[in-house]
């Protein structure tokens, strides 16, 4: 029996393999030599639109033939919600506060067969501001905190990385030096083999 971040770490393998795949080969206004049916639109100057929307979009095509293949008695839900009230968003000191906050959205979140939460994930596209990866680990790692075995995953595609964008990365991700203790990070760069 596989359990559920078995089954999350297979999905995310099989997303960033497909992601890639539309990468190289599913672009609007060109014809498409993938199985994937979702394309890399173009923006006005012909260059291509990468955005968290075909990340996300994938990741629930892979879900969906994962719950088929192994079978797994899950559910989704997608801009879900936060239980918790937050504020700072905008000015990037995001944190609980359930009397003044407002609340925000999850991402996505697969829930087990009695409709529990069980996994959150948010996605991200290309290297946003350092506000913009806060306020997503800030609802991951408070959101149904008395839950001990939630999963939370941020992941993200990137078009290139190098050595600095990894740093910069990096640096958005920690806070005070410190790591978000229950959340799983994984990226995919779209022009290379390699996750992280």
């Amino acid at each position: 029996m596989m359990t559920t971040q078995a089954h999350v770490k297979e999905i995310i393998n099989a997303t960033f393999e497909a992601i890639s795949e539309v990468y190289k080969y599913n672009k609007e206004d060109e014809k498409p030599s993938s199985c994937n049916r979702i394309l890399f639109p173009k923006k006005r100057d012909k260059k291509i639109r990468i955005s968290e929307q075909e990340l996300r979009f994938v990741f629930v095509e892979q879900l969906l033939k994962h719950i088929k293949k192994a079978p797994w008695d899950v559910y989704y839900s997608v801009e879900t919600p936060t239980m918790h009230g937050y504020t700072g968003f905008k000015d990037g000191k995001p944190k609980v506060d359930d009397k003044e906050g407002q609340s925000g959205n999850i991402d996505l979140c697969i829930h087990d067969n009695q409709g529990k939460r069980i996994c959150l994930i948010e996605f991200k596209a290309l290297n946003p501001r350092k506000a913009d990866y806060q306020k997503d680990f800030c609802k991951l790692e408070n959101e149904d905190e008395t839950n001990k075995d939630m999963l939370r995953y941020f992941i993200q595609i990137v078009e290139n990385v190098d050595r600095g964008t990894e740093e910069n990365i990096r640096e958005k991700i920690y806070v005070d030096g410190k790591s978000y203790d229950h959340v799983v990070y994984k990226c995919c760069c779209l022009n290379k083999d390699n996750t992280k």
